[in-house]
């Protein structure tokens, strides 16, 4: 393990801005006075089943990955991964100062008097990322269990392959409705003024558990606590904030294993669903 740089990577772009995780990494040579670098893998949310993880080939101090492919290193006792006790707060008008994020269920602006709530999108079509997707799939299973149904409530289903796939999809018409990474529709929103007024968010489901920092748990004890430090620390860095809230970002919170106990609880309570898809 090298002890002159940081070593990161980010398997949550293009959906979110690599521009962020460029952001942290800089903000990160300065608090830590190392210098650092940045991976960008955008084929997977995370490391994949099948490929030995980076953490464990010591190839990465620091990684941002969703929390559906954290857990299951988790799960399997990885020794290598552990959480980082800081995790980022996305701005939403439900998130109410905590590190969640939200699964926005999104149609066109245009179909806003045929679609007034959920229930009015029973036997229409419906995109999702794919079948493991928290934000884009599962929470969305949830939520019609919880009110009588199952994925045959819409009339189609159709995969997009990424929650930016999902937006266009709405936008062009190809779904009449999608859910969504919140984060990843705030930076879309950001970066194409022009589609603002075309997405209405019709249901936000969540809070979620906000994507986790995952450290190298060979990192000293000291360096692991001062990159904790630090990330809390910039929120009252007003020219690092500044830019993190470029990218909706305000900050850093203090959290634990505890944050993602909703998600397994979630993901447990789906285990026995599906959803059919078309692939697109």
């Amino acid at each position: 393990m090298s002890e002159k740089k940081l070593r990161l990577i980010t398997y949550l772009s293009p959906g979110v801005p690599v521009q962020l995780f460029e952001t942290v990494m800089q903000y990160l040579e300065e608090a830590l006075g190392r210098e650092a670098y940045l991976i960008y893998e955008s084929r997977w949310t995370g490391p994949p089943r099948d490929r030995t993880d980076p953490f464990t080939a010591d190839e990465v101090d620091i990684g941002f990955m969703s929390s559906e492919t954290f857990l299951p290193l988790q799960h399997k006792k990885n020794s290598c991964v552990e959480l980082c006790g800081a995790a980022p707060l996305h701005v939403h008008s439900k998130g109410q100062g905590n590190a969640v994020y939200f699964s926005d269920l999104i149609i066109n602006t245009g179909d806003v008097g045929d679609y007034k709530e959920v229930h009015d999108l029973r036997g229409h079509s419906f995109a999702y990322v794919d079948e493991t997707s928290l934000s884009g799939c599962l929470v969305v299973l949830q939520e019609l269990k919880k009110m009588g149904f199952n994925s045959s409530f819409f009339g189609n289903v159709l995969q997009s392959g990424s929650h930016l796939n999902s937006i266009q999809m709405v936008l062009n018409k190809t779904a009449e409705s999608a859910a969504v990474d919140s984060t990843v529709l705030y930076n879309y929103l950001k970066q194409n003024p022009q589609h603002h007024e075309k997405i209405t968010v019709l249901k936000s489901f969540g809070p979620l558990p906000i994507y986790p920092v995952v450290l190298n748990s060979r990192l000293p004890d000291d360096l692991k606590g001062q990159i904790t430090q630090a990330l809390l620390d910039i929120t009252s860095k007003k020219d690092w904030l500044k830019k993190l809230e470029t990218f909706g970002v305000t900050g850093f919170k203090q959290v634990d294993m505890s944050s993602l106990l909703k998600e397994k609880e979630l993901l447990d309570s789906v285990k026995k669903l599906s959803i059919t898809a078309a692939y697109y």
